[in-house]
C-alpha cells in the first residue's frame, strides 16, 4: 500500500483537533474551537486550516479519518430514536429483567433506568432456534408482519434479537427482509450482525442501543460525507471505532454503537505507537482535554482491550480499547458545595461558554486556576489565537473558591489543581493498582491540551519516575487516527470442550468470519497487507466468565495443549490461581482483521537548542507559594533543563516542578524524569 495524503479530525467537547500527514511525511496541524450545535462546522473549519497550511486541496487527499463523540454524547444526553424490538415469544421482558447486578447493592430505593424500548413496543415472535442452531419452531411470518404494522409510524428504527440467533441467523435475516417490505425506510439492526454472541441480555441491549443511535449518528456521518464530497473530496471517508481501528463510513453508518469510545481510542493507539518509537513499551495514558480525562494502559507496546463494557449504564457487547473516562479537564467547574468542600468536575463549562479566561464564561474552572497561578501564557493559547483574560479568571476564582473557603486567591487556584490531580490519580489507580499492575514500572504519557499541565504532579503522587510528553500533545488523539490501521473485530459463540473441539467446525466459522470481514471492510480490505488473527474466549467448565487467549496457530488438535496452557497461565495472572486438571471450555471465537496504513511516520521537526531559558515568569505552586519559573519554548527545549520550569508550545503547556528535569528530547516526544526523593 503506497503512502497517501491523510487528514485526521478528532472532535472533542471543547476543541476540534486536526492533522494532515502528506505522502512525503510532512505533518501539518490545526486546532479550532468545537461547535456543539453543529460539529460539522468545526470539522470543515479545521480542514480549511490544514488546506491553507499545506497547499493541498481536498481532491489531493486520499483519506479523511474521523474520531467522533457523537454516539457518546447521544448516550450521555439520552438522545435516542424511538425503537421497536422483535424478540422470541416468551422473552419480551428481557430488557426489563436485565441482570441481577445492582449499581449499589445496599440501596433499597435505587431507581433503575427505564429500558430504551417501552414494553408496548416490544413484540414477541413465534419461532425458536435451538442452542445447536437447529430450527425447533419455524418462524411465524404472520407475527412479524403484524408487529411491523403495529410499529408503523411509532418507531424510527427496529431491533431484532432472537434466542440463539448467533448459532443460526436465518430467522433474524428473514425478519429483516420482511421489515424492509413492511416498514420501508426504517433502519433495522439484527443481533446476529452486531453481536453474535451468547448471553441474551447484553446481546439484546447492544442491538437495541445500536438501533437507538442509528438515525442521529447515521445521519451525522452521511451529512458530513456529503459536505466533503461537495467540496471535491473523492478519497475514503473512515471513522475510528472503539476497538482502535478505522472502518469505512458506510459500515459506521450501520453500526454507530461501534463508535462509542472513538476519540479516546485514537489517543490510546497514539500512546502505544509513540511509546514504542521512544523505546518505552509499558505506558499509562493520561489524555486530558477540555471536558474529560481518559486513562488507558499500554502493556508491551499494545493498548489493552476488553470485549464487553458499559456506556451510560447500558452493556455493550463489543470489543473496545479499555479506556476509563472521568469528568476532569480544563473546563471542569470548581465548586464549593454546601458542606464547605471543594469539588472540581465532573460538570464542565465546555466549549460554550468555556472557562472565565476565554472571556465568555463566568465560573471558575481548572483552566482559570492555571491562569491565576501564572502557568499559562498571558498572551493566550493556540499561538495567541485564543486570548486569556487573567483579570476575569482571578475574579471567578475569588468568587467561587477563595471567598467561600476563606483563603487567598493564589492558594485557591492551587487547590483547584490539587483536587483535579487527586481525581485523575484515583482514576489511574483504578486502571492499574486495583488490577494488580505496578504503576511505578510504567511511564506516564500525558497529552491533550491540559495533560502536561498536571502530569509531573500526578506522577509524584503515584510514585512514577518518568513522564512522556508527545511532540504535539494537544493533537495526539488526532495523530492516533493517522496511525490507526483499518480494523474489524468479529465474533461467533461456539461452546465446546477445548480437548474435543471439531477443527472442521472451527475452520468453517473462521472462514465465515473472514468473508463477513471482507464484505464489511470493502475497498479497505482489498490488497496484500490484510492481517488476520484468531483469539478464543476460554473458561473452566462451569465458570460464568471467560478469558481471551490468542490462538495464532488455530485450534487444531496439535495446538490445543499449548492454548490450554496459555489459558491456565493467564488465569493465574488475573485471579491468582489456576486449575490445570480441570476441563477447559471454548466459548467464543474472535477474528481480528487489520489493514496496516502506509506512511504514518512523520519527519522529526523538533530543534535541539540551548537549555538556557529565554525568559522567567513569576507564578505560584500548588500551595499558593511564589515560584520563579524558567520559561522555554518547546522548539529549544533540551535535555538538562531542571524545574521549576514551563515549556510552552502552541497546543499545550508543560509544567516541570522542582525535582524534575528534561532527560531527553526526540521526534516522538520529550521525556521528563524525577530526581531521587530525599
Amino acid at each position: 500500500m503506497s503512502a497517501q495524503n491523510v487528514i485526521a479530525i478528532d472532535i472533542g467537547g471543547t476543541h476540534t483537533d486536526a492533522a494532515l500527514l502528506d505522502a512525503e511525511g510532512r505533518l501539518f496541524t490545526e486546532k479550532v474551537k468545537s461547535t456543539p450545535t453543529d460539529p460539522g462546522i468545526a470539522f470543515l473549519t479545521a480542514i480549511d486550516g490544514l488546506r491553507a497550511a499545506s497547499g493541498l486541496d481536498l481532491p489531493d487527499i486520499g483519506a479523511v479519518v474521523h474520531g467522533t463523540t457523537v454516539a457518546t454524547n447521544a448516550v450521555i444526553q439520552a438522545r435516542f430514536a424511538r425503537v421497536g424490538l422483535l424478540t422470541t415469544a416468551g422473552f419480551e421482558d428481557i430488557l426489563e429483567i436485565a441482570t441481577q447486578q445492582r449499581v449499589d447493592l445496599y440501596d433499597p430505593w435505587l431507581a433503575r433506568p427505564a429500558p430504551l424500548v417501552p414494553r408496548g413496543r416490544v413484540h414477541g415472535i413465534r419461532e425458536r432456534i435451538g442452542a445447536d442452531g437447529s430450527v425447533v419452531t419455524p418462524l411465524d411470518e404472520t407475527d412479524v408482519r403484524t408487529a411491523a404494522r403495529a410499529l408503523a409510524g411509532a418507531v424510527d428504527a427496529v431491533a431484532v434479537s432472537l434466542l440463539f440467533s448467533f448459532a443460526n441467523p436465518a430467522h433474524e435475516e428473514r425478519i429483516a427482509a420482511i421489515l424492509a417490505e413492511e416498514l420501508p425506510g426504517v433502519p433495522v439492526t439484527v443481533s446476529s450482525e452486531i453481536a453474535p454472541e451468547f448471553r441474551e441480555y447484553p446481546r439484546t441491549a447492544t442491538t437495541v442501543l445500536n438501533a437507538a443511535l442509528l438515525p442521529e449518528c447515521g445521519g451525522y456521518i452521511e451529512r458530513l460525507e456529503t459536505r466533503l464530497r461537495d467540496r471535491g473530496f473523492v478519497g475514503a471517508f473512515q471513522l475510528m471505532t472503539s476497538s482502535g481501528g478505522v472502518i469505512p463510513a458506510q459500515l459506521a453508518r450501520r453500526q454507530p454503537v461501534a463508535l462509542l469510545v472513538s476519540g479516546p481510542a485514537g489517543g490510546a493507539i497514539a500512546a502505544a505507537e509513540l511509546g514504542t518509537r521512544l523505546g518505552i513499551r509499558d505506558v499509562v495514558m493520561l489524555d486530558v482535554g477540555g471536558t474529560s480525562a481518559d486513562i488507558a494502559v499500554i502493556a508491551d507496546g499494545s493498548a489493552q482491550h476488553r470485549y464487553r463494557g458499559e456506556v451510560g449504564g447500558m452493556p455493550v457487547a463489543l470489543p473496545q480499547i479499555d479506556v476509563l473516562p472521568i469528568g476532569a479537564g480544563g473546563g471542569s467547574l470548581a465548586v464549593v458545595d454546601e458542606f464547605g468542600s471543594l469539588r472540581v468536575g465532573p460538570d464542565s463549562a465546555g466549549a460554550d461558554p468555556g472557562p472565565a479566561a476565554y472571556g465568555t464564561g463566568t465560573r471558575a474552572t481548572t483552566t482559570d486556576g492555571h491562569v491565576v497561578r501564572g502557568i499559562l501564557d498571558p498572551a493566550g493559547l493556540l499561538g495567541g489565537k485564543l486570548p486569556l483574560d487573567a483579570a476575569r479568571s482571578r475574579a471567578a476564582v475569588a468568587a467561587d473558591v477563595a471567598q467561600p473557603l476563606g483563603m487567598t486567591v493564589p492558594r485557591a487556584a492551587g487547590s483547584i489543581a490539587r483536587i483535579a490531580n487527586a481525581r485523575m490519580a484515583d482514576a489511574l489507580r483504578v486502571m492499574t493498582i486495583a488490577r494488580g499492575i505496578d504503576i511505578r514500572a510504567h511511564a506516564l504519557m500525558a497529552f491533550g491540551g491540559a495533560g502536561p499541565l498536571h502530569a509531573c504532579d500526578i506522577a509524584d503522587e503515584l510514585g512514577i519516575a518518568r513522564v512522556i510528553v508527545p511532540r504535539y500533545p494537544g493533537l495526539t488523539s488526532a495523530l492516533g487516527l493517522v496511525m490507526s490501521d483499518g480494523r474489524l473485530d468479529l465474533a461467533r459463540t461456539l461452546v465446546a470442550p477445548l480437548d474435543a473441539i471439531d477443527a472442521v467446525t472451527v475452520d468453517a466459522v473462521t472462514a465465515d468470519l473472514r468473508a463477513r470481514a471482507a464484505a464489511q471492510l470493502g475497498e479497505l480490505a482489498r490488497g496484500d497487507g490484510v492481517v488476520f488473527a484468531l483469539d478464543a474466549d476460554l473458561r473452566y467448565a462451569g465458570q460464568a466468565y471467560e478469558l481471551t487467549i490468542p490462538v495464532p496457530d488455530g485450534l487444531g488438535a496439535a495446538a490445543v495443549p499449548g492454548v490450554a496452557a496459555a489459558f491456565h497461565e493467564r488465569h493465574r495472572q488475573v485471579y491468582g490461581h489456576a486449575w490445570p486438571q480441570a476441563s477447559v471450555e471454548l466459548v467464543t471465537l474472535r477474528l481480528r482483521v487489520a489493514v496496516p496504513r502506509a506512511g504514518s511516520e512523520w519527519a522529526a521537526t523538533h530543534a535541539t537548542g540551548s537549555p538556557v531559558p529565554a525568559t522567567r515568569r513569576a507564578g505560584y505552586d500548588l500551595h499558593g507559594e511564589p515560584v520563579d519559573y524558567a520559561v522555554v519554548d518547546r522548539g529549544s527545549a533540551a535535555a538538562g533543563l531542571e524545574g521549576p520550569a514551563i515549556v510552552t508550545q502552541t497546543d499545550t503547556t508543560t509544567v516541570i516542578p522542582a525535582g524534575w528535569r528534561i532527560a531527553a528530547v526526540a521526534g516522538a516526544g520529550m521525556i521528563l524524569e524525577r530526581g531521587e526523593r530525599t
